[in-house]
C-alpha cells in the first residue's frame, strides 16, 4: 500500500510565536476570514498558559461509528465553562481530516506533535454550525453538529479520520479569535466501497482497583466516597459498562484489595466512627461485589498483587524482600480463594519505574505478565502485538504493552470516545495485517482505571464487536499464541521514586514479628491472612503520594507486632535455694496475646559444669499464666546464675530472658558437719587435758592408809 502523505501543518510561527492582542473589530474580521476559509487547524494552545480558556468539551455521540461513502456525520456533546469569565456567542464546528491515516505510527506522531492534528473546520453549510449560546462561569451548553457527506470534502479511502469539535466564542472583553477556545477529538474509521480487511483481535481490559486506603487508627480514609463510588459512582459505572461487553473479549484486571474493602464495608470493619450504612447502601455494595465477582468468573480474570504493590521499592529492600512478597501473595490468596476466583497473576509497575533489572526481579515463574507502556519499551511497534516477550537473565517475561491511541488528545473521555478508539485501533491493525505479512497488530485496549464513563444505557460498545474487521480476543489468548520477542532497550535506571524505604523496612519488621507469632499458634490461617493483609496494604504505589502517612502507619504496625511479641514473657525467682543437690525451681510463662500459644524455654547457666534441660513447649491460653517446675541437679556446685529464654517450637529464641541465681542448701549442711566435727575434736582435747591434770594431782597427795601406818 503506498505511503500516504501527511497533511500539511502550519509553520512554526503558527505554533510557537506569541501574538499581540488585536482590536475587537480586527479580531472579529479575522475570525470570519478564518472560519470561512476552512483552513486546517492544530489542536494546540490558543493563548498563553496564564490566559488559556478553560472550557471542557465532551463528545457524547458520533454517528456513524464506521464511515462509508455517502454517510452524513452527526456529532453531539456538551461544553462546560470552567473559566472565571463568561463566554458569549459560543459555536461548535465539526473538524475532520481530508484524508484518512493508514498507519498508526503516522497518526500517533501527528497527535504527539504540537498538540494533535484534527483537520479542517467545516463551515458550510451554515446549519452545520451549532449555536450553543452564552455560557456564564460554571454553566454548560449542548451542541449537535450534523454535516452531509458531500460537505465533508473527504478524499475517501480506507483508514482512520481524526474527527472532533472546535468551540469558538467571544470573551468578556468582546474579542473573538479565530482560534478555538475548546476542543474534543476522537477517531472515525473508514472503509472504501467493497474493501475487505482481515479481522483484528479486539478486546478490552477492565482494571478494578481499590480507590481507598486505611490510615492512622486502621479505618479507611474515605469510606463514604468509596461506598458512593461502588453504589452509584465511578466504579459502578465502569462495571456496568464492562458488563455490556462479550465475555470472549473481556479481561478483568482485579485488585484483591477492592474485594477486601467491599467485605470490610459489609461487615462494618475499619469504618470511621461517624460512618454508618443503611440497608439500601449495604444491598448496593453487595450487588456491586456480586456483579464484579460474576464478571471475573464469566470473563478472563487477571489478578494484581494485593493493592497494586510498589514492586520497584520492594525489589530494593534487603533484607526483608522475600517476606514482603510473601505477604502480598498470602493477602492475595486470602481474598481470592474464599470467593472461588482464580486468575493469572499480573504485575503493574508505574511507567517511570520499569527497568531491565525490575523485569528480571518480578519475572517469577515466567508466566506472569508485566503491564508496561511504550514509554518503557521505546522501540515497541504495533506490528509486534500488544502481548510480547522480553528476555531476561532468568528467562522470558510476558509484557502487555498499553498504548492508547487517544492518549493526549483534547476533550473529556466518554463511552463514545472509548468505542471510537477501539474501532480505530482495530481498523489500523487490520490495515497493518493486510499490508505487512506477519504483522500481529491488535486492538487490545487497557481502560484507564481512574475513568468515570458515567451512567450506562444499552450497549454502547456493541458496534465494536459487530464490525467486520474485529474479532473478540483477550491478552490471555494472545499469550497462548507464541508471542513475538521485543528486543529493544529498557532503561537501566528508574526515574520514579518508590515508596519510602523507612515504610518498607517497618513493614518488613512487622512481617518478621508476625512470623514469629505465627510459629507459636497452631494453624490459625485467619490470623495469618489478616496479618498479611495489614502488611500488604502498606506496600501499594498509592503511598508514593502520601509518604508521611505511609511511614507513620507502617511504624505503628511494626510497633504493634513488637508489642504482641513482648506480651509473651517468662519469669523466674530473683534467687532460689534448693533443699538438696537435686530439686526444682519455678518458671512462669505469661501470654498477653489474644491467641493460644505453644512456647518452650531454653535454660543456660554461667557455670559450664552445670547443665539444665530445657522446657518442652507448653500451651498457654490468651491472657493466661502457666507456672512450671524445672528439675535441676547441681551436684557439688555451690551456686550458678541461670537464664531462661523463650523459644518457638522450632527453637527460635525471642523476648527478654529471665535471669536468676540458684544455690544449693546441701552445701550449708556440710559446713555445719565440719564445724561439728571440729567441735568434737576440741571437746575431746579438753577432756583429755583435764584427765591428765587430775592424774598428776593424785600422785603427789599421800593416801589414807599410808598415813596411818606411818
Amino acid at each position: 500500500m503506498p505511503r500516504r502523505l501527511r497533511p500539511r501543518r502550519p509553520g512554526p510561527r503558527t505554533l510557537m510565536t506569541p501574538r499581540r492582542p488585536v482590536p475587537a473589530v480586527v479580531g472579529a474580521l479575522l475570525a470570519i476570514v478564518l472560519a470561512v476559509s476552512g483552513a486546517p487547524f492544530l489542536v494546540g494552545p490558543a493563548a498563553a498558559a496564564d490566559d488559556a480558556p478553560d472550557l471542557a468539551v465532551r463528545i457524547d455521540s458520533l454517528s456513524p461509528s464506521v464511515l462509508r461513502t455517502g454517510d452524513d456525520v452527526t456529532l453531539t456533546g456538551s461544553v462546560t465553562n470552567r473559566d472565571s469569565r463568561a463566554w458569549t456567542k459560543v459555536q461548535a464546528y465539526l473538524v475532520i481530516s481530508k484524508t484518512p491515516f493508514t498507519s498508526r505510527d503516522d497518526l500517533s506522531d501527528v497527535i504527539a506533535d504540537a498538540g494533535s492534528y484534527t483537520g479542517t473546520r467545516v463551515v458550510e453549510p451554515l446549519d452545520a454550525i451549532a449555536e450553543v449560546g452564552d455560557l456564564q462561569p460554571g454553566q454548560s451548553g449542548r451542541f449537535r453538529v450534523r454535516v452531509p457527506y458531500s460537505a465533508l470534502g473527504l478524499l475517501g479511502g480506507t483508514g482512520v479520520y481524526p474527527v472532533g469539535v472546535q468551540i469558538l466564542a467571544t470573551d468578556s472583553e468582546g474579542q473573538r479569535s479565530g482560534e478555538a477556545v475548546g476542543r474534543a477529538t476522537t477517531f472515525l474509521p473508514s472503509l472504501s466501497e467493497g474493501s475487505t480487511l482481515p479481522a483484528t483481535p479486539t478486546g478490552l481490559v477492565w482494571p478494578f482497583l481499590m480507590p481507598d486506603a486505611r490510615v492512622e487508627g486502621g479505618s479507611y480514609r474515605d469510606t463514604a466516597g468509596f461506598v458512593a463510588s461502588v453504589t452509584s459512582g465511578r466504579l459502578r459505572h465502569l462495571l456496568d459498562l464492562a458488563l455490556t461487553t462479550p465475555a470472549a473479549s473481556t479481561t478483568v484486571l482485579l485488585d484483591p484489595a477492592l474485594l477486601r474493602g467491599l467485605d470490610d464495608v459489609l461487615r462494618g470493619r475499619h469504618l470511621a466512627r461517624r460512618v454508618s450504612l443503611d440497608d439500601a447502601q449495604r444491598r448496593s455494595v453487595a450487588r456491586f461485589r456480586d456483579d464484579l465477582v460474576g464478571l471475573a468468573r464469566r470473563a478472563t480474570a487477571w489478578v494484581l498483587g494485593f493493592d497494586r504493590p510498589d514492586v520497584l521499592g520492594i525489589a530494593a529492600v534487603s533484607p526483608g524482600r522475600s517476606g514482603l512478597e510473601s505477604a502480598v501473595d498470602r493477602a492475595t490468596s486470602a481474598v481470592m480463594t474464599p470467593l472461588g476466583l482464580t486468575g493469572r497473576r499480573v504485575t503493574w509497575p508505574t511507567p517511570a519505574g520499569v527497568t531491565q533489572s525490575l523485569l528480571t526481579s518480578v519475572r517469577g515463574s515466567g508466566t506472569s505478565p508485566v503491564v508496561v507502556t511504550p514509554r518503557a519499551a521505546s522501540q515497541w511497534q504495533t506490528s509486534l502485538g500488544s502481548l510480547v516477550l522480553r528476555r531476561t537473565t532468568d528467562g522470558s517475561v510476558p509484557l502487555l504493552v498499553s498504548s492508547p491511541l487517544d492518549a493526549g488528545v483534547p476533550g473529556t473521555p466518554t463511552q463514545t470516545t472509548l468505542r471510537q478508539r477501539v474501532l480505530a485501533e482495530a481498523a489500523l491493525g487490520a490495515v497493518s495485517r493486510s499490508a505487512q505479512p506477519g504483522s500481529r497488530a491488535d486492538a487490545i485496549a487497557l481502560v484507564d482505571p481512574t475513568w468515570d464513563p458515567g451512567p450506562v444505557s444499552g450497549s454502547p460498545l456493541s458496534s465494536v464487536f459487530g464490525a467486520t474487521f474485529t474479532r473478540s480476543s483477550t491478552p490471555e489468548a494472545l499469550l497462548a499464541q507464541d508471542p513475538e520477542t521485543y528486543r529493544g532497550p529498557f532503561s537501566t535506571t528508574a526515574k520514579a521514586t518508590p515508596v519510602d524505604v523507612a515504610q518498607l523496612s517497618s513493614a518488613a519488621e512487622a512481617i518478621n514479628q508476625f512470623g514469629l507469632l505465627d510459629s507459636l499458634v497452631d494453624d490459625d490461617e485467619t490470623l495469618r491472612a489478616n496479618q498479611a493483609i495489614d502488611v500488604a496494604s502498606l506496600l501499594g504505589v498509592r503511598w508514593r503520594n502520601d509518604r508521611a502517612a505511609g511511614v507513620s502507619r507502617a511504624t505503628r504496625l511494626a510497633d504493634r507486632a513488637s508489642r504482641q511479641v513482648s506480651a509473651i514473657e517468662v519469669k523466674g525467682p530473683p534467687a532460689f535455694t534448693l533443699s538438696g543437690s537435686e530439686a526444682s525451681f519455678p518458671l512462669t510463662i505469661s501470654n498477653g496475646t489474644a491467641q493460644t500459644i505453644r512456647v518452650g524455654v531454653r535454660i543456660d547457666s554461667t557455670n559450664p559444669a552445670l547443665s539444665v534441660p530445657g522446657l518442652d513447649p507448653v500451651e498457654v491460653g490468651p491472657d493466661e499464666r502457666v507456672t512450671v517446675n524445672v528439675p535441676i541437679d547441681v551436684g557439688n556446685q555451690s551456686s550458678s546464675t541461670l537464664s531462661a529464654q523463650l523459644v518457638t517450637p522450632s527453637g527460635r529464641e525471642f523476648g527478654e530472658p529471665a535471669v536468676f541465681n540458684v544455690r544449693s542448701s546441701s552445701v550449708g549442711a556440710a559446713v555445719w558437719l565440719a564445724m561439728g566435727a571440729a567441735g568434737v575434736v576440741v571437746v575431746l582435747a579438753l577432756l583429755r587435758r583435764f584427765v591428765k591434770r587430775r592424774g598428776q594431782r593424785s600422785a603427789s597427795r599421800p593416801s589414807i592408809g599410808q598415813d596411818l601406818d606411818d
